[in-house]
């Protein structure tokens, strides 16, 4: 059990290297989106989205770097209130993650198509 454990906090902890340093490039360098593969990134709303991306990975960066030390921690010799103290702190980075996401997805979404009415429609 505990190479169990080991390797989740391992990949917890890369998880949250790697949406760190995802964090910093989009909040220091937003340009660097163009070196994405698939020419993700580049579109002008996207480089206008890149500070809450920004927020967003480093959210995401707090839950996994909880998260790992919940698995460190969970099922030891550990005092209950610093388990429930990990756990409550990493469930608020996730709720501010869904927010986050939600702002990215609103900054990103494509301007709806315009609608020509056919004659005699009424709009809605």
């Amino acid at each position: 059990m505990d190479l169990v454990r080991g390797s989740l906090s391992v990949f917890a902890l890369l998880n949250a290297a790697g949406w760190a340093a995802l964090a910093a490039a989009w909040k220091f360098h937003p340009e660097w989106a163009e070196r994405l593969p698939l020419q993700l990134g580049t579109h002008e709303r996207y480089l206008k989205a890149a500070p809450k991306w920004a927020r967003l990975a480093a959210a995401l960066t707090g839950f996994w770097t909880l998260a790992a030390g919940l698995y460190l921690t969970a099922g030891h010799n550990t005092a209950p209130f610093i388990v429930i103290a990990l756990f409550t702190a990493a469930a608020a980075c996730l709720i501010i993650a869904i927010a986050a996401a939600g702002a990215v997805f609103g900054a990103v979404r494509p301007d709806p198509l315009p609608v020509s009415l056919e004659g005699g429609e009424q709009p809605l």
